[in-house]
């Protein structure tokens, strides 16, 4: 097996996530999304977001047992359009739904096992945001948290986040390399009524919170997750 790599798709790369958007796909971006991955996807794990799936869902439903199936239910759509769009690509994608294999206590915990089979029966596992059960009830599980944990669990040397935007920005321009001290230096600076937004901030937290990783934020396009894929520099490099 290659080294592995992730690849979270943003929610917002293959849907409409504007004010009053529901459960609408971006056709074109899913599907230049899927045909670059379907030229390099050997040892590869794809995360998607939940996008206009997912959120307005929490937020009509809430997280009581009836709004977390109906979010669930919402966000396995997503997920077998993303994975059905894949297959015209002829890539074996397998839908993995965290609301079945992860829970949470006090630490997220995964079956794993179920990820490493995949991988090794040559399919693309794809997971995506959703709802899981923790130790105080129905909780949400961000794409992002699971690209940390499995980042983390499974020693991946490299992660990808293909997001709406060119990178983090600051200034009107890509920030090429970004360090954590970084983060409250653009703060300081004005970031906050410039253009990091509060979402990016608390991406690249979570992203600080990995370890010996090469992480690159980028704007979600066939060619940027064709350079990530290929071993290249693209977007913002995170150093963690």
């Amino acid at each position: 097996m290659n080294e592995l790599r992730i690849l979270k798709i943003g929610g917002s790369v293959i849907t409409d996530k504007r004010e009053g958007a529901f459960e609408k796909l971006n056709e074109s971006n899913l599907e230049e999304v899927c045909r670059a991955i379907s030229e390099d996807w050997s040892g590869l794990i794809v995360v998607h977001g939940a996008g206009s799936f997912g959120h307005p869902h929490v937020r009509r439903y809430g997280l009581s047992s009836h709004g977390a199936s109906k979010v669930h239910l919402a966000c396995l759509r997503l997920s077998e359009r993303f994975c059905s769009t894949l297959t015209e690509f002829d890539v074996p994608a397998m839908p993995i739904h965290p609301f079945c294999f992860f829970r949470k206590d006090t630490d997220l915990m995964c079956d794993l096992g179920h990820i490493r089979r995949a991988l090794e029966n040559n399919f693309l596992p794809v997971l995506h945001g959703d709802v899981i059960i923790g130790a105080d009830g129905v909780e949400v599980l961000s794409g992002d948290d699971i690209v940390v944990y499995l980042a983390e669990k499974l020693n991946v040397k490299r992660v990808g986040f293909a997001t709406d935007v060119d990178g983090v920005i600051f200034g009107g321009k890509v920030i090429k390399r970004l360090r954590l001290g970084d983060i409250e230096r653009i703060r300081e600076e004005g970031g906050r009524r410039e253009d990091v937004t509060g979402g990016m901030i608390k991406k690249v937290k979570r992203v600080f919170e990995m370890k010996n990783k090469k992480v690159y934020i980028f704007r979600g396009c066939y060619e940027n997750i064709r350079t990530f894929l290929d071993g290249g520099d693209i977007g913002t490099e995170v150093i963690v």
